[in-house]
């Protein structure tokens, strides 16, 4: 038999207890709430967006299919080429010379890492759309796709579909040449 004491004891352990998580669960959605879902860096800046003003942001909206899930999908997300312009980002007549040579690297929270040329995104150089998505069908992405994602229509393979996209950071390659 538990002795009387005791069973104070472990009432008041199980009252703190549920305390703390009660509190645990009020802050830890609070904390997502301000982190930055996305980060660009570029020329030594970082430029931050959380949620919230990733989705006050123009969107645009594609149909596009997905090769993993064998259907198609109303997308909505911010053209990226705007989310890089509010980094600083020139594009247009700007982007010409030694310009031509920076790359956007897509860093993603599964490690995840691909490379698009700047001029992908200029639509001076190409027709379409890349797209980060916050959206899928009227609908916030699932976990395991966001909470953004990149969608590039027009490629013949899916690779560079990149999901839990968490930085686009843009750097020149190449090395200055003397000629």
């Amino acid at each position: 038999m538990i002795s009387a004491t005791l069973m104070k004891h472990l009432r008041r352990l199980l009252r703190f207890s549920l305390i703390s998580l009660g509190c645990a669960a009020l802050t830890v959605p609070a904390l997502r709430a301000v982190e930055p879902r996305l980060t660009i860096a570029y020329e030594g800046k970082t430029t931050t967006f959380s949620g919230a003003e990733l989705s006050m942001l123009p969107h645009q909206d594609v149909t596009a299919f997905d090769f993993h899930e064998k259907q198609s999908h109303l997308y909505s997300g911010v053209p990226v080429r705007d989310l890089l312009a509010k980094a600083g980002v020139q594009f247009g007549e700007k982007l010409r010379g030694k310009k031509l040579r920076m790359v956007v690297l897509v860093h993603c929270r599964d490690h995840y890492d691909i490379a698009f040329a700047l001029a992908e995104f200029d639509e001076n150089f190409n027709d379409r759309t890349i797209l980060l998505v916050d959206r899928q069908d009227g609908q916030p992405l699932p976990d395991a796709l966001g909470p953004v994602r990149l969608v590039v229509p027009g490629d013949k393979r899916p690779a560079r579909w990149a999901r839990m996209v968490t930085t686009l950071e843009v750097i020149s390659v190449g090395e200055d040449s003397t000629r």
